[in-house]
């Protein structure tokens, strides 16, 4: 059974995280799907992508901790594949730990009423730190509230500071996002993306962003078909006959 769902109507994708019976837990499948959904966004015709969950109490529940995934930023876009078309966050329900950094990584976030930001990392004596990235995402005294103190933050406060753009009535903010993503799609597509990236490089990068460019850069050489074709050459005692794939 897919634990994430895509759908395409008017260059607009939803995907949808359906893993219910965890709340969205990140653990490795969910994780490799989330991936895959965003490789085929960046592939695709579409040209905005909303990011959802399929119940409303719970967006997610950050690291699911029976199943630690290996590569989590491999589910958070931007970071396991680089995208030059903006996303969107859904929110409603508990948005916690990892399934923050999601949302934190999005372009906008639309946040049901419901909406409950939750980093616990302190609290609990870990961290991946992929959090980094918020103080430049909202103000910094804030921020360091939200990563220190560890209470949470109600979706009308984070509207107040800015951290989302649109708050939407319990169960209408998968609508009221897709509403503006239909706007965005509108739009020329080469001149948004050209927007997204001149936005990007920009923003000051956290750690983790700087080192997840480098693993993408690294890991296409890693799993290179001419990575295959020299170490073979090697063996057979050849001369290599590499394609650059």
């Amino acid at each position: 059974m897919s634990l994430v769902r895509y759908e395409s109507a008017g260059h607009v994708a939803t995907i949808t995280m359906a893993r219910a019976e965890a709340h969205n837990a990140l653990n490795n499948a969910l994780c490799e799907e989330l991936r895959r959904a965003w490789l085929r966004f960046r592939d695709s015709d579409d040209r905005v992508a909303v990011l959802a969950s399929a119940e409303d109490a719970y967006f997610c529940v950050g690291a699911d901790v029976r199943d630690l995934p290996a590569n989590m930023w491999h589910a958070v876009p931007g970071l396991g594949v680089e995208l030059d078309k903006p996303v969107i966050a859904a929110t409603s329900g508990w948005v916690v730990g990892g399934g923050f950094v999601l949302v934190q990584m999005a372009d906008m976030c639309v946040a049901s009423e419901t909406t409950r930001f939750l980093y616990p990392e302190g609290k609990i004596g870990t961290t991946a730190g992929g959090i980094s990235s918020v103080v430049s995402r909202m103000p910094h005294k804030i921020a360091m509230e939200f990563l220190l103190v560890g209470d949470e933050l109600s979706a009308e406060r984070a509207y107040q500071i800015g951290f989302v753009n649109r708050l939407a009535p319990k169960g209408q903010h998968v609508v009221l996002a897709q509403e503006m993503a239909a706007k965005i799609a509108g739009n020329a597509p080469l001149v948004v993306q050209a927007l997204k990236r001149l936005a990007k490089e920009a923003m000051p990068k956290g750690p983790l962003e700087t080192v997840a460019d480098v693993r993408r850069l690294l890991d296409q050489v890693r799993d290179s078909e001419d990575l295959k074709e020299g170490v073979k050459a090697f063996k057979d005692k050849r001369k290599p006959q590499f394609r650059g794939q």
